[in-house]
């Protein structure tokens, strides 16, 4: 489907991405930009509903909702979302995620001759990088490098001019100050402490490590963000632990997530979608790399590779982003970081007028 290049610049282009939350997070720079450069062309962005205030302040971006637990999570519910698609009358469909889902959206596209490109996601480049391990490979392309070579086969070419989201609200920087009062001169630190697999995981004892250093630290208040109910759980428990320790997920939806990490000096972050979503609010981040490694190409949109913490064994990357479990049994990629690595690198962040308030 697609393999040609195309010169004429399409009117309208559809993106199709469902999952997972740092992949769709990753299209926005890059949308950002064409959007800037091509204003007479429309986007229509085809994902999950709740990730919609990702792509709202996009010009000429239209947004279509996914419920891929519900409605539309079978073969038929994907035929729905494409007769929504038909009524944009879209020219191109960009399949970033190839999934059965994206694919079966793509060939129901084709039928009906609207042309359809895949991005291509280097799959013998990543089989190399967790066969020889980083330290005898190369770093492969990043998913923006991808997206924009997916672009440019439509005649589309990007630029790295994104820099943020917008800030706030009003009403939203409002929500802020009424649930964690004025920020002033303090020291906030968001923390997303979990993953989707073990192997991308500090253990707890490590991160119960650094939330009992930051939270002894004067002028300073740590945030925990999160998204399972277990994670939840566990940060309920840690904020009624810690005298200046916030769960987020119990008071604020995505947008008001966003809009925190706005005010926020640092986010540390596994390799998650909170490090996605926290580089499009322009925060530093700092974030652990275990079984996987920035070479693979999901470091956030202009995150500092110098503040991706890892620990070089010939073993890393074991995976790309699944769960597989270590060959040792013991994680050492994760074990071996030290807390005090972390809380340093954070401090770091802490500007001296910030100490005492």
């Amino acid at each position: 489907m697609g393999n040609e290049i195309n010169t004429i610049k399409p009117r309208k282009i559809a993106i199709v991405c469902f999952s997972a939350i740092s992949n769709v997070a990753a299209i926005v720079p890059q949308l950002y930009s064409l959007t800037k450069r091509y204003p007479d062309n429309e986007y229509i962005v085809i994902s999950r509903s709740f990730l919609k205030p990702l792509f709202s302040s996009l010009s000429n971006t239209t947004f279509i909702g996914a419920d891929i637990r519900g409605v539309h999570s079978t073969a038929k519910g994907v035929f729905l979302l494409f007769r929504e698609l038909q009524k944009h009358s879209p020219d191109v469909l960009l399949d970033m995620q190839l999934s059965w889902r994206t694919k079966l959206l793509s060939l129901f596209c084709s039928i009906n001759k609207i042309k359809s490109y895949s991005i291509n996601i280097y799959k013998k480049d990543q089989h190399r990088l967790t066969s020889k391990g980083a330290d005898k490979y190369h770093p492969i392309k990043t998913i923006f490098q991808r997206q924009e070579e997916l672009y440019k086969r439509i005649g589309l070419h990007c630029d790295s001019t994104f820099t943020s989201l917008p800030e706030p609200t009003p009403i939203q920087k409002q929500k802020i100050t009424d649930t964690y009062g004025e920020k002033g001169n303090a020291f906030w630190v968001g923390i997303a402490p979990f993953s989707m697999a073990k192997g991308k995981t500090l253990p707890l004892k490590k991160m119960k490590n650094v939330l009992s250093a930051l939270d002894k630290e004067p002028n300073t208040k740590i945030f925990l963000f999160g998204a399972g109910e277990m994670e939840n759980e566990m940060l309920n428990d840690w904020q009624s632990i810690y005298h200046n320790v916030y769960a987020v997920h119990t008071k604020l939806q995505l947008d008001e997530e966003l809009a925190l990490m706005y005010h926020l000096d640092i986010m540390l972050t596994m390799d998650s979608a909170n490090m996605h979503l926290a580089s499009l609010m322009a925060v530093p981040v700092i974030s652990i790399w275990g079984a996987t490694h920035p070479y693979a190409g999901f470091v956030g949109w202009k995150q500092d590779i110098n503040n991706c913490i890892g620990v070089d064994f010939s073993c890393r990357p074991c995976t790309i982003h699944k769960d597989n479990p270590c060959k040792y049994g013991d994680y050492r990629c994760l074990e071996s970081i030290h807390s005090t690595k972390i809380i340093d690198t954070i401090l770091k962040f802490k500007p001296k007028e910030k100490e005492n308030g």
